[in-house]
């Protein structure tokens, strides 16, 4: 075996020096060719590993936070910002969390427009964030009952008065054509017709307060935040929203279905009960994906580096086969190139911040996280 070697991770500015890490040559089930294996336990039931390996492709660099649920005080969480429309680092997002030991960046998201997370986002404190009804319900979710689980969610909402308008979306990047979209007070700043695409046609809104309806206009509501909720209607939406008239009630009601505790959504399920059903989208990127060990229960966040000399990145096939490599029997892809980020805490418990190295040099700012939280049991 050859002699150790010491492995630095450069970790950008943004933790402390007790992340500096000593590799341990080590065999690896995932490839040949593996060196600068790590390891620490970053908390109870959560345990960090990296190591870099070789393809035909080229080097690769593999990180996971390895989480047990069923040890006392061990959870998992989504976290989005106070507005959708707001991004930071994923570091900042963990870091707010006072319980989060790791965690990960989280949805694909509308980066040249609203900056929104797409998709299904409950988080445990603060109920449903943001949803669709069809389109990016891959998800992980723990279901009412704690099991972790990768499967479809989607929203059910309806108009309690008018239950037969379709109803599509909850804080979606962009209301859906032809339905209404409702937006809370969580949406942040509103846009105006930014929300629609494309930008000629027929939209309105109607602007609710305690379940009554108090405007209902053409003039999309852009450049604050709106604490009631809005209702936009694109194409027929907007015809079937004229009849709403003002000093009228409307109670718009939602649910995940199935009934999640926590849930996210990513572009695809990469595994299932063990077998490969990636879809090859044609890059060869850095990645981030969330998966499931059913053997022994675990939950496996990863992230791949990529777009890097000695980390070139994978196609989403030699992906999801990695994964499986692991031992993650179901399995979804979250956002990845430039978005891919790791954070965890240092071995001493004194840092919380990046352990891989994002393709961009530095965090690319994002709209949410998975986080992994610890507290110690009463």
């Amino acid at each position: 075996m050859p002699s150790p070697r010491r492995y630095v991770v450069p970790v950008l500015g943004l933790v402390a020096p007790g992340l500096l890490l000593v590799a341990v040559g080590s065999a690896a089930p995932t490839a040949a060719d593996v060196s600068h294996r790590i390891s620490w336990r970053v908390a109870p039931g959560v345990k960090y590993r990296a190591w870099r390996f070789t393809t035909p492709a080229g080097q690769q660099r593999v990180h996971v936070l390895d989480v047990n649920p069923a040890k006392p005080g061990v959870s998992l969480n989504y976290l989005a910002n106070s507005s959708l429309r707001v991004r930071r680092p994923a570091s900042r997002i963990v870091g707010a969390d006072p319980t989060a030991v790791g965690g990960t960046n989280a949805s694909y998201f509308d980066i040249s427009d609203t900056g929104a997370p797409a998709g299904v986002g409950r988080t445990r404190g603060r109920g449903v964030l943001h949803a669709p009804s069809s389109g990016w319900n891959n998800a992980f979710y723990q279901a009412a009952d704690g099991s972790y689980h990768v499967g479809v969610v989607a929203l059910r909402a309806r108009i309690t008065q008018h239950p037969t308008w379709p109803v599509t979306g909850l804080n979606l990047p962009h209301a859906r054509p032809g339905t209404i979209t409702l937006y809370s007070a969580r949406w942040g700043r509103a846009c105006g017709r930014c929300v629609v695409e494309p930008r000629h046609v027929a939209a309105r809104e109607v602007r609710l307060r305690d379940g009554v309806v108090v405007q209902n206009t053409t003039h999309l509501l852009k450049g604050r935040p709106y604490h009631g909720l809005r209702l936009i209607g694109v194409g027929k939406g907007a015809r079937l929203l004229e009849s709403a008239t003002v000093g009228s009630p409307l109670t718009p009601t939602w649910v995940l279905d199935p009934q999640p505790r926590m849930a996210i959504t990513g572009s695809q399920v990469l595994v299932s009960d063990g077998r490969v059903v990636a879809r090859s989208d044609g890059l060869r990127a850095p990645r981030t994906a969330i998966g499931i060990d059913q053997d022994t229960g675990h939950v496996l966040l990863v992230t791949l580096d990529g777009r890097q000399r000695h980390a070139v990145g994978m196609k989403m096939p030699g992906w999801a086969r990695l994964l499986t490599r692991l031992g993650i029997d179901d399995a979804v892809n979250l956002d990845g190139g430039g978005s891919s980020t790791m954070i965890a805490r240092s071995e001493d418990g004194s840092a919380l911040g990046v352990v891989n190295r994002p393709s961009l040099g530095r965090e690319r700012s994002i709209p949410d996280a998975v986080t992994v939280d610890y507290a110690p049991p009463q």
